[in-house]
C-alpha cells in the first residue's frame, strides 16, 4: 500500500477510535483525524492520476517546468507542500471525477467550530462530520480507487461509519419533516431552510417545535443536539448567507449586482435582490411603490437607506445643493 493511502486509512481509523473514546479531550483529535483522512484519500486519487515521473504533479502546491533531452517541456511537482481543500475540489472538477466533494467545505467548518468555538458540543458535531464524510469516503474508495471500503478501512471502522451516518440521517430526516407544513413563500427561503444551523452548537439538526405553524414567522426552532431554542432571525440570516454564498461570490467576481444586503429597516443581512424584499419574517420590507417624486424612477436600496424615501440619490443631491 502506498504510504499516502496508508496514512489516509490510519487517520480515518484513529478518528473513529477517538470518537468512541470516553475521554472528552479526544473529541477534537477525532475530527482532525477524520478530516485529514478524507483529504488524504482524495490526494491519493490525484497522486494515482498524476503523469509518470512527474513527482505527483496533481497534488503538489508548486509546479516547475523542465526540458528533457529531446527539448520537450513538461511540468513536474516541486517541493513537499501539497494542495489544500479548495484546490482538491477544483482539481476534481477539472478532471470531471465522479465523486461529489461538496461536503468537504462543511467538514472544514465543523472542524473549525470544534477547535475554536464549540468544543463542548464536539460529539454532536463529529457525528455530523461522520455523516458528511461517509459518502465521500465510500465514493472515493469505490469509484476512484477501485477498492472495497470494508477491506481497505477494516470491517470494524467501516461499520462504525455506516452506523453513525445512518443514525444522523434518521434524525436529520425527522427534523426536516417538521417543516413540511410551512409555506416558505419564496424559493430562496425554502432553499435556505435546508442549511439551517444551530447558532449555539452549529449542528444542522434544527427542528420546528410549533406543530401548527404554516408560515416562516410562526416557527419555533429548537436544536435536537444541544436542546437550545434558536432565534429564528439569526438562523435565517445565517442560512441565507450560506445558501447564497456561491451565487454572491460569482456576482462579485464578475462585477455583477450584489445578491444579498443589509435591510435598511431591520438591519439584518436578509434583503435578497432577486426577491426584491427582506426575507426576515418579522420585517418583509420591499422597495415596491417607492419612487422618486421628481423623476419617477424606482428607488434603489441605497436611495432608501441614505435618503428620506422620496427622492433618488441624484435628485436628493440636487435638492441639497439648492438648499
Amino acid at each position: 500500500m502506498n504510504p499516502l493511502l496508508e496514512n489516509a486509512v490510519v487517520s480515518i481509523q484513529l478518528g473513529l477510535e477517538d470518537f468512541a473514546s470516553e475521554n472528552g479531550r479526544r473529541m477534537i483529535s477525532a475530527v482532525r483525524n477524520l478530516y485529514a483522512g478524507v483529504l488524504l484519500l482524495c490526494k491519493e486519487v490525484l497522486r494515482q492520476l498524476s503523469p509518470p515521473d512527474s513527482n505527483d504533479l496533481l497534488i503538489r502546491a508548486k509546479k516547475r517546468a523542465i526540458k528533457d533531452g529531446n527539448g520537450n517541456v513538461r511540468l513536474v511537482g516541486a517541493g513537499k507542500k501539497t494542495i489544500d481543500r479548495a484546490e482538491i475540489e477544483e482539481t476534481f472538477k477539472q478532471l470531471q471525477l465522479s465523486v461529489d466533494l461538496s461536503n468537504l467545505r462543511r467538514l472544514a467548518e465543523i472542524r473549525n467550530d470544534i477547535e475554536h468555538l464549540h468544543p463542548t458540543h464536539a460529539p454532536a458535531l463529529i457525528q455530523e462530520a461522520i455523516a458528511d464524510a461517509m459518502p465521500i469516503i465510500r465514493d472515493v474508495i469505490v469509484k476512484e480507487l477501485r477498492e472495497e471500503p470494508a477491506a481497505l478501512l477494516g470491517r470494524e471502522a467501516w461499520e462504525v461509519l455506516l452506523k453513525e451516518a445512518r443514525v444522523f440521517r434518521e434524525e436529520q430526516q425527522a427534523c426536516r419533516a417538521s417543516f413540511d407544513t410551512i409555506n416558505w413563500e419564496t424559493e430562496t427561503l425554502r432553499k435556505a431552510s435546508e442549511v439551517f444551523q444551530c447558532p449555539k452548537c452549529s449542528s444542522s439538526l434544527i427542528r420546528n417545535d410549533n406543530a401548527t405553524a404554516t408560515k416562516p414567522g410562526q416557527l419555533a426552532l429548537v436544536c435536537s443536539k444541544c436542546g437550545e431554542h434558536a432565534d429564528l432571525h439569526i438562523v435565517i440570516e445565517a442560512a441565507l448567507k450560506e445558501s447564497l454564498w456561491v451565487e454572491g461570490h460569482i456576482a462579485a467576481m464578475e462585477g455583477g449586482d450584489p445578491v444579498l444586503d443589509e435591510c435598511p429597516e431591520c438591519f439584518k443581512e436578509t434583503y435578497v435582490f432577486a426577491e426584491k424584499k427582506c426575507l426576515n419574517p418579522s420585517c418583509g420590507f420591499s422597495l415596491d411603490g417607492y419612487e422618486c417624486a421628481l423623476c419617477g424612477e424606482g428607488l434603489t436600496l441605497d436611495d432608501y437607506r441614505y435618503g428620506d424615501g422620496n427622492l433618488c440619490s441624484y435628485h436628493a443631491h440636487v435638492m441639497s445643493k439648492d438648499d
